[in-house]
Order: structure tokens, then C-alpha cells, then sequence
């Protein structure tokens, strides 16, 4: 009887081993597909892209990017080596962030949106033969990007700021996504769990509500103020929580008027087509993915460090 149960157990352990096998395997197939596919659009971009830094130095940055991809990947294999599950699927998040842009690059090069855009006189003709309907729509854009469109905010906004400028696009896009941002809360409080599983996804909405679980209104409002993590989610989430609506309201509209401000503005006041303008966004989306990385981590010890700092204080 005692081997028999060895046997069994033995059997068991083969059949979950073999199965983590191939899920690490699906995995590093994925980034190998993913690494490829952008680094595939980052040449066609680069190559295709009329400004004069492109121009010169088109193969130098695809050579980057390949460097850049490549490390990416390496990174994303060691993380499920290690068996770091979440670090892996964040990085597949910001695979699927940079194909997006890079596709809508691509579009916006063989529509020639950006020689319409080149010209003052030719995007204002564009802007005004739209009407009333190109803010509008703009506007209507932001709210469903929070509600069921996964598009990464920082896309649309460059468009928005490309189209509109800074000022425009940030009370359209604070307009838009305010609505968008309370009528998820409002599914969550007034629907409850099932609605938004829906609307969300049952996996995401487990994985979220778990890492928030016990968690205060400090690291929901940290959460909000920095990029890559998953507003459209939290807005949702909030309104499963026991958090008031009146605390939502001046939070969010808070942290969406220095986020979509700040993400504006540098879009205007930092080029892409200069090298400096292409240091800094470097500089600046390592350290977004780093301050993300960090944050997600220790969540649970930021947590313990503000409450025991409140407690001190009170």
C-alpha cells in the first residue's frame, strides 16, 4: 500500500513538473515571437521616419533597439528560471506596451499623419474641417480607453498633444478620462464583483484585488499617480472597496491633473527627434519601469512603514 501511494505521488509530481515545463516554454516562446515582432516594427519605423536624427541614424538606433529587446528578453527568460511568475508577466505588460506604440507609429507613417502634422497650416485645415467632432471624439476616446479599450494612455496623449497641444489635450483627455474614471467606480459600487469580472477579466481582477487586499487608501492613491499601473483596473476595484465616493472623486481628479498635466507638457517640451530629446525618454522609461518594479514588490512593507508612521503621528 505504501508504494502504491509512493507511486501515485510520484505519477503527480511528473504530471506538474511537466506541466511548469511547458508553461516556461510557452513563456520564453512568447518573448522570442514578441522580441521579434518589435524589433521588426522598431526597423520599419526607424527606416521610414522623415525626421533628420532618423535619417542619419536610422541603423544606429535599430541597432539600439535590438540590444535594448534582446536584454529585455534575456531578463524576462531569468525571471521564469527563477521562477518569478509576476516579474515575467509584468514584462510581457511592457512587451505589449511598446508593440502597441510601435504599431501606432507605424500607422501614423503610412497614413501620413505626421506630414500633416509637419505643417501648421496643413493641421489646422485638418483640425477645422473635423469641427467640433475631432475634440469630441478625442474626448470619447479617453473615456472608453479607461473603460473597455486597452489602449496605454501616453499613446493616445501624444496624439492628443500632436493634434490639439498641451493645453487642449489635457483638459480633454482630464474630461474624458474623469467620466471614464467614475463611471468604472460606479460599475464596481452599484454592480458589484460579477460586473466587473466581466468587464475586466476574472484572472485580472483576482490578481489586483489579492495584491490590494488589507491595503490603505495610500497605496491605491500611489498606485493612481504613477504610470504602468493599471488605473482602469483600480478605478473598478475602488468601487468594490470600501473607500467613499467623495475620497474617489477629489483623489483621482488630484492625481489625473498632475499626471495628465506632467505627461502633456514633457510630451511638447521633450523632442523625439533630437538625441538629448531620446536620452532623456530613455532615462525617463527606465526609471518609470524601475520605480514600478520596486513599488509592485513591496507593496506590503510600504504599506506597514506609512501605517506605523500614521500611528506615530496620531
Amino acid at each position: 500500500m505504501y508504494s502504491i501511494s509512493q507511486n501515485k505521488k510520484g505519477v503527480q509530481m511528473n504530471g506538474t513538473e511537466q506541466q511548469t515545463e511547458r508553461k516556461t516554454i510557452s513563456f520564453v516562446l512568447l518573448f522570442f515571437v514578441l522580441t521579434a515582432a518589435c524589433i521588426t516594427f522598431a526597423a520599419l519605423c526607424f527606416f521610414q521616419t522623415e525626421s533628420e536624427i532618423f535619417v542619419k541614424h536610422a541603423t544606429l538606433f535599430t541597432v539600439l533597439a535590438c540590444v535594448f529587446l534582446c536584454a529585455l528578453c534575456a531578463l524576462s527568460i531569468v525571471f521564469l528560471i527563477k521562477k518569478k511568475e509576476t516579474l515575467a508577466k509584468t514584462m510581457i505588460s511592457v512587451y505589449v506596451f511598446l508593440l502597441f506604440c510601435l504599431l501606432v507609429w507605424f500607422i501614423l507613417l503610412k497614413t501620413g499623419f505626421f506630414e500633416i502634422i509637419r505643417d501648421a497650416g496643413s493641421l489646422q485645415s485638418y483640425i477645422e474641417s473635423a469641427g467640433v467632432w475631432m475634440p469630441l471624439f478625442y474626448i470619447l476616446l479617453q473615456y472608453l480607453q479607461v473603460v473597455v479599450l486597452p489602449i496605454p494612455s501616453l499613446v493616445s496623449t501624444v496624439a492628443g498633444v500632436a493634434l490639439f497641444g498641451p493645453f487642449y489635450t489635457a483638459l480633454y483627455s482630464l474630461l474624458g478620462i474623469m467620466l471614464g474614471s467614475l463611471t468604472a467606480f460606479l460599475i464596481g459600487r452599484k454592480l458589484g464583483n460579477k460586473a466587473v469580472a466581466w468587464m475586466v477579466g476574472e484572472d485580472s481582477l483576482q490578481k489586483w484585488q489579492k495584491k490590494l487586499k488589507g491595503k490603505d487608501n495610500f497605496i491605491l492613491t500611489l498606485m493612481f499617480l504613477l504610470p504602468l499601473f493599471p488605473d482602469d483596473i483600480l478605478c473598478f476595484i475602488s468601487g468594490l472597496s470600501s473607500m467613499s465616493f467623495l475620497y474617489f472623486i477629489i483623489m483621482v481628479f488630484l492625481c489625473r491633473v498632475l499626471a495628465i498635466a506632467t505627461t502633456c507638457y514633457s510630451i511638447n517640451f521633450i523632442p523625439f527627434d533630437t538625441w538629448w530629446g531620446l536620452c532623456i525618454w530613455g532615462a525617463l522609461f527606465i526609471a518609470v519601469i524601475t520605480a514600478f518594479i520596486l513599488i509592485y514588490k513591496n507593496l506590503d512593507k510600504i504599506q506597514a512603514a506609512f501605517a506605523k508612521r500614521f500611528k506615530k503621528k496620531k
